[in-house]
């Protein structure tokens, strides 16, 4: 294992990161409590020490630890020079709506951007390339805690927003109630059901796709099947999402309305409904890890 002052080396550097970086951090921490699509990024760090932990007598390797200062340092700066750049222009990015909220989104992605190359810079610096190849998932999983630009996440939303408004009204075709539909707007006997941006699920998304990142590293020795699973997020996502639709509206249309504004399965709805999502997660990893038994190729002994 690395000597004392190495680590010592690395947690200097990355306290004097975190005050140069506490302010956006601060504001970042009051979005986290303020906002529930930002509330996954609180757990990134726990996760990336967790990892780094489970596999630190695999990372640290005496004869591989070698810091590259010259390296990190200058990976350092460039992330400064972006924080930097992130300040000067925080009045002409401003603030941002998203789902009805008005967040510094733009401005806190620039300062996470460079906060992660200052933790990585950093990495490097005590420890070495060698050292960073062996924790590249560890460190970039850092990378989650950048908030997504506003643009982005509006298409993000928008395509979540369309696509389960399509599969609930094949949900509803397959269940046999009348309904006229309008766009994103169903017409029931005694209800009108708008799938509006909040119906899109992008806070279950972005868990589910952090999930299944880190659940296919774990699992998963191909990256052809890492990408698969993560790409089969979309598709469970707008599932669940049509059936919480399907269900309230159902249950509004012919229980109460009370349903689809103050009823919990509105408020709260979300949380059985990502069990839903994790039922059909889980026997996804199952099946691609099975196919990687299946074609794993068997050695032929060569006398």
């Amino acid at each position: 294992m690395p000597e004392m002052r190495v680590h010592l080396y690395f947690v200097g550097l990355t306290l004097v990161g975190m005050m140069l970086f506490l302010s956006p951090l601060g504001e970042l921490w009051e979005l986290v409590f303020q906002n529930e699509t930002y509330s996954h990024i609180v757990l990134i760090p726990a996760m990336s020490l967790v990892l780094l932990a489970i596999r630190r007598k695999r990372i640290m390797r005496e004869d591989a630890v070698g810091g590259k200062p010259a390296a990190g340092l200058a990976i350092c700066g460039g992330g400064l020079c972006l924080y930097g750049a992130a300040v000067l222009l925080k009045e002409q990015l401003g603030r941002q709506t998203f789902l009805s909220h008005d967040v510094p989104n733009d401005y806190l992605s620039l300062c996470m951007t460079a906060a992660v190359a200052w933790i990585i810079g950093s990495f490097i610096a005590a420890y070495g390339t060698s050292v960073f190849r062996k924790a590249r998932f560890e460190l970039l999983l850092l990378v989650f805690t950048i908030p997504i630009p506003v643009f982005l996440l509006d298409a993000i939303v928008a395509l979540l927003q369309h696509a389960s408004a399509e599969a609930a009204a094949v949900v509803f075709n397959l269940s046999g109630f009348p309904y006229h539909r309008n766009g994103l707007v169903f017409e029931f006997s005694n209800v009108a059901v708008h799938v509006a941006e909040q119906c899109s699920g992008i806070r279950s998304s972005l868990a589910l796709f952090i999930l299944s990142v880190v659940t296919g590293h774990l699992f998963l020795r191909s990256m052809s099947r890492q990408v698969v699973l993560a790409c089969a997020v979309f598709p469970i996502t707008v599932i669940k999402n049509a059936l919480r639709i399907m269900t309230m509206t159902l249950l509004a249309n012919q229980v109460d309305s009370r349903f689809l504004t103050d009823h919990w399965i509105h408020r709260s709805g979300g949380i059985p409904f990502f069990a839903v999502a994790l039922m059909l997660f889980i026997p996804m990893v199952w099946a691609l890890r099975k196919s990687e038994r299946w074609l794993r190729p068997t050695r032929r002994h060569v006398p």
